[in-house]
């Protein structure tokens, strides 16, 4: 949470405990929550994991954040985490778990497809 937003319901805690709590305490907030300078921005990554085990080794990834370039955000040649689960450990959301059943690859070798995960992370 946003430092001003924090010290401002700490203020209100305290004005509400002393009986001090007025409406313009509450509008203060509420324009403190709607400004774009304090949104929430959600950013989504896709993990290629090995197999559906969250504890699956990376094969890929890319992360997409909605206020910077079209292109997804490679961060470097090695993935952000070591696997789904300790991106979920960091913070992340998983909004989807892989189908492989989806993805019948039986002449080559790259399954590693098949083992989608979209996650979401607020920040």
């Amino acid at each position: 949470m946003d430092t001003k937003i924090k010290n401002h319901l700490s203020q209100c805690r305290q004005k509400l405990e002393n009986g001090q709590l007025q409406a313009v305490d509450l509008d203060q907030l509420e324009a403190l929550l709607t400004t774009s300078n304090h949104r929430r921005n959600q950013t989504i990554m896709y993990l290629y994991s090995k197999s559906t085990n969250m504890r699956s080794p990376l094969s890929g990834w890319s992360i997409y954040d909605p206020y910077r370039d079209d292109e997804p955000e490679l961060p470097s040649q090695h993935p952000p985490y070591r696997s789904v689960l300790d991106a979920v450990g960091d913070g992340w959301r998983i909004l989807q778990f892989p189908r492989p059943e989806n993805f019948p690859f039986s002449d080559i070798d790259n399954n590693y497809l098949a083992f989608e995960f979209i996650l979401e992370k607020f920040t």
